[in-house]
């Protein structure tokens, strides 16, 4: 199921700013302050919230941008390569993959093979998941910030999220950079026009 991938300039586009926006978010989010229901926010916590929650409403329309693109041309521009596991050859080809990385035999997993889709597949998932609940946090709390129950319960599940971002984006960059190593040539082609 390895195959040369081409990223259209929109596909490159949303992903430029939908990696910066998730890398600007999870950093903002270490020195931001949050509502709470006893305290209010420290002033420069709250100026960070306040960026996190824009930048956190871009990333959303971006993110929706980038799905209902990815729907609207799903066969055309195999973006079924992001969730193999949805076809029969596409779930052995994962399960085939997933041992070759389990068996450390690196150099035989192909670079847009089906566990490279599903991991980017996946991060689209946590990415938009993080981006709607988010969302709905910025509704939950209304204009004044007041943490109900349901907007405390959103707050848990988004910073539980977060840690899956945190992984997502570390190991991104790490394979981005050790497909680099490798010879592969992989930031480049990301970049080139």
């Amino acid at each position: 199921m390895g195959f040369s991938v081409h990223y259209n300039r929109f596909i490159r586009l949303s992903h430029t700013l939908t990696a910066v926006a998730i890398t600007f978010q999870l950093v903002i989010s270490l020195v931001m302050d949050h509502p709470h229901t006893k305290q209010p926010m420290t002033i420069d916590g709250g100026l960070y919230f306040r960026w996190h929650e824009w930048i956190g409403l871009a990333a959303l329309a971006i993110l929706a941008c980038g799905w209902i693109y990815r729907l609207t041309n799903w066969k055309r521009e195999s973006h079924g390569r992001l969730f193999p596991w949805v076809t029969s050859s596409g779930r052995r080809s994962l399960v085939d993959e997933t041992g070759q990385f389990l068996l450390l035999r690196w150099t035989k997993i192909p670079e847009n093979g089906a566990l490279a889709g599903t991991i980017h597949g996946l991060g689209l998932l946590i990415a938009l998941t993080m981006a709607l609940t988010g969302g709905a946090i910025y509704v939950a709390l209304g204009p004044q910030d007041t943490v109900t129950t349901t907007a405390h319960s959103l707050m848990d599940l988004h910073s539980f999220l977060a840690t899956f971002m945190w992984v997502y984006l570390c190991g991104h960059a790490f394979m981005a950079l050790w497909h680099q190593y490798m010879g592969h040539g992989s930031l480049a082609r990301i970049f080139k026009p």
